[in-house]
């Protein structure tokens, strides 16, 4: 068979379930049912002639084939979705501002790095950036839906969705935490918890993983990012978003990947909704979606789940 064969739909469906922890969250990605997710999936077992998932609803597991597809096939769908929009932006040479609103911990420990690259792509679209506090979400909701709605920002990154029907929501990725322990330093100083008590990942953290959880004294922070600040000081043990612990600062920390919890509240993109966006708000909100992904999969391969 050659490749006009096969079905482009399937294969990208199993570019994404590939490195997601789940056919749900595959679905969540995708924006398609769990049932069209396995449709999918087996349009394409069927074309290819053999199973690319273990079939065991406890485990979710690639095949032999399905490890020697996965890896090089998300890559591709990311490239060419770069493409495309690359083509779609070239003749738009006129310097845009794009007005960003995001966590303060997203930009520190994960898109600031990465900004230098969307700037290299898109250089006529200069990113204004503001920040909010993490832990202060809740706040910030209805603040941010009166911002989108009268244009003083372009595109925010929410932990959970705003209730307003005049807005474009789209899911951008499903938060895990996972117990992270600052690098052994000698000090005589006991281990500790360093923990905002009161946060959600704290309190699922305890139900699933209640033995770790009381093994070491709390010491209550106000703010997930000062118990991370901590522990670069003081030996001890946080609760880090997996997303983050690429960043330099947490390389010589060691992330419990068996120690972790998935957020209940999604990560949303939210955007004015309307017929048809600004380029720039398209272009920052398919990069951004991408470049996760991409930080997603990296993760899933490290810890080889």
């Amino acid at each position: 068979m050659s490749l006009k064969d096969y079905s482009l739909n399937a294969l990208r469906v199993f570019a994404v379930a590939a490195n997601a922890p789940s056919f749900k969250h595959a679905a969540q990605q995708l924006e398609l049912s769990q049932s069209a997710i396995t449709r999918h999936i087996q349009t394409l077992e069927q074309q290819l002639g053999t199973p690319l998932f273990h079939r065991d609803n406890r485990v979710h597991a690639l095949t032999p084939a399905g490890e020697l597809l996965a890896p090089s096939l998300l890559s591709l769908f990311q490239q060419l979705e770069q493409t495309v929009e690359q083509a779609r932006t070239c003749g738009d040479e006129e310097l845009t501002t794009l007005r960003v609103l995001i966590p303060d911990t997203f930009l520190r420990w994960w898109l600031a790095p990465r900004l230098a690259d969307f700037n290299a792509i898109y250089p006529h679209i200069r990113v204004q950036v503001d920040t909010y506090a993490e832990d202060e979400h809740d706040l910030q909701l209805p603040r941010t839906s009166q911002a989108l709605q009268h244009g003083r920002i372009d595109v925010a990154v929410l932990s959970g969705k705003l209730k307003d029907r005049s807005l474009q929501q789209e899911l951008l990725y499903q938060p895990t935490f996972s117990a992270i322990q600052s690098p052994a330093d000698g000090s005589a100083t006991p281990a500790s918890w360093y923990i905002n008590p009161s946060s959600e990942a704290w309190q699922l953290f305890c139900k699933q993983h209640k033995s770790l959880s009381q093994a070491y004294p709390l010491h209550a922070v106000a703010k997930a990012s000062i118990g991370l600040d901590l522990l670069s000081s003081f030996p001890g043990f946080s609760l880090i978003n997996t997303l983050y612990a690429q960043h330099p600062q947490f390389a010589k920390w060691s992330v419990q990947a068996d120690a972790a919890v998935s957020a209940k509240t999604g990560v949303f993109t939210c955007l004015k909704a309307r017929e048809r966006h600004p380029v720039a708000v398209v272009a920052f909100s398919k990069w951004l979606s991408n470049r996760v992904q991409q930080s997603i999969a990296s993760i899933h391969q490290t810890s080889g789940v």
